[in-house]
């Protein structure tokens, strides 16, 4: 726009200058080093006198150019065409300036609705498409088929229940596209909302059923519900139509969900839903998704779940994040999906996470609570003493040196493991004293107790405090 403006006028430069509420004007110039800093303090009066006309009224009487004020979403903007020497600005220029500044207003005020409708449209569509916190533990992908569409007929659902177990569910409404994501958002609402009344798998989507039929477009959905008990990874799961769930062990077996499988939603039969049970052994990754993830032109479906499976069993050892990254990418079709995909991942048991005050006395809990999680997490009971060994100097470090001039502070340790790694990192807010070996020889041993405990330390220290990080083998 400003090069055209220039060009028009054979003008030496035409700046846009928008007075809002930040401590320094916003300037655009057809000469792109320009800042609001770099005008002279004759230009920036004249721009700031512009300012104060009404709008859209171009005015000529600075020496050696024009300018024009308009409404701009952010404030006032004020148009400024710099002449060529022995340029006049006529009044037909003044009239052609007015009349392309105001559709220039008007054009920038339709951007900013258009702006602030796309911006609500994505709120809505983030906020039917799922939870955006997950607990802990848990991965999600997300890809619709029409863009640019956030959300499709697929959806995926975590319900944190009142007696501590999640309700997992993963659904894929017929077709895709707006229309497809509005029936989308109808049965996650009403499938989450009867799962925290019956927390019965089979009975919530018997439930769901009676809604489906009487929703337009909902029929024939398929939809895969679970509760899972984090503490015992106990699944109990049913099936409307859906594809199989697939739980992956450490050492790379894998199990295909396929019980409690019954017609889709909306379909009349006689016949109860039934409901099944898996127990997630320790360590294990249990992905639910859509048919979008699997389902190719001219092969069988049992081929993509073949597919799928085989990249879990290759990624166990990734973290959860890492893992989802390579399933969506690896399976990506060279086009790209064609249908909506939704993917869960959930590797058991979830991560801890522990925040604790920076005492000596909260140590034994820390060690109980990291004792009870290696111990669901299968790990051998030697591997186990070895990292309660190591973290507890950690630990103790953080408390003692990374808080001695901060004794209210915190520490964090967060676990989180794999089918052959388990990854521990201890944080504080405090810098740790540089060991003195020869004032002590009894003191500063703590590094090289954990290095010869632990697979790999590493300490990273910096102005936000230290971070220790520890990783153990798992020995098959």
């Amino acid at each position: 726009m400003l090069v055209t403006l220039r060009e028009l006028w054979q003008a030496t430069q035409v700046c846009a200058v928008v007075f809002g509420d930040a401590d320094s004007p916003a300037v655009v110039t057809t000469d792109p080093e320009l800042s609001w800093d770099d005008l002279s303090a004759a230009r920036r009066q004249e721009l700031a006198t512009l300012r104060e006309k009404p709008l859209l009224t171009s005015v000529a009487e600075q020496a050696g150019g024009a300018g024009i004020a308009l409404e701009h979403p952010d404030g006032t903007m004020v148009l400024f065409v710099e002449l060529a020497e022995n340029r006049p600005f006529t009044e037909q220029d003044q009239t052609l300036l007015a009349l392309l500044a105001g559709h220039l207003g008007q054009g920038l005020n339709r951007i900013h609705q258009i702006d602030q409708q796309r911006e609500t449209a994505l709120a809505l569509q983030r906020a039917i498409l799922g939870p955006a916190e997950l607990p802990a533990g848990f991965a999600v992908r997300y890809a619709p088929a029409t863009r640019p569409l956030k959300v499709g007929g697929d959806w995926y659902d975590t319900v944190t229940l009142p007696d501590g177990r999640i309700g997992i569910v993963v659904g894929d409404c017929v077709g895709h596209g707006l229309q497809a994501a509005t029936v989308m958002g109808q049965l996650r609402s009403a499938c989450r909302a009867l799962l925290l009344q019956t927390a019965d798998p089979a009975q919530t989507l018997t439930a769901l059923d009676r809604f489906a039929v009487r929703l337009p477009g909902a029929t024939c959905a398929t939809v895969f519900c679970g509760v899972l008990d984090p503490a015992t990874g106990d699944l109990a799961y049913s099936s409307a139509g859906h594809p199989p769930a697939v739980v992956t062990h450490a050492d790379g077996t894998a199990v295909l969900l396929d019980q409690g499988r019954s017609r889709p939603l909306g379909v009349r039969s006689r016949t109860d839903r039934p409901a099944a049970h898996y127990a997630v052994p320790a360590r294990a990754t249990l992905l639910l998704y859509t048919d979008g993830l699997v389902e190719r032109r001219r092969q069988p479906l049992t081929a993509g779940i073949d597919r799928v499976t085989t990249a879990v069993q290759q990624g166990r050892d990734d973290t959860l994040e890492e893992l989802a990254d390579d399933v969506m990418d690896g399976m990506a079709p060279a086009g790209g999906y064609d249908d909506d995909v939704a993917l869960l991942l959930y590797r058991h048991p979830g991560p801890l996470e522990l925040d604790f005050p920076a005492e000596p006395t909260r140590l034994a809990p820390v060690r109980s609570a990291l004792r009870g999680w290696l111990a669901r997490c299968g790990i051998d009971p030697s591997v186990a003493q070895n990292i309660l060994v190591a973290a507890g100097e950690a630990c103790a470090n953080a408390i003692e040196h990374g808080h001695r001039h901060r004794p209210a502070g915190t520490v964090r340790l967060q676990a989180a493991a794999t089918a052959d790694d388990v990854h521990l990192t201890i944080t504080d807010r405090g810098l740790w004293r540089t060991p003195q070996p020869a004032d002590n020889p009894h003191r500063g041993r703590g590094l090289n107790l954990m290095r010869a405990l632990m697979t790999e330390v590493t300490v990273t220290t910096g102005t936000a405090g230290t971070i220790v990080g520890l990783q153990a083998r798992i020995p098959r």
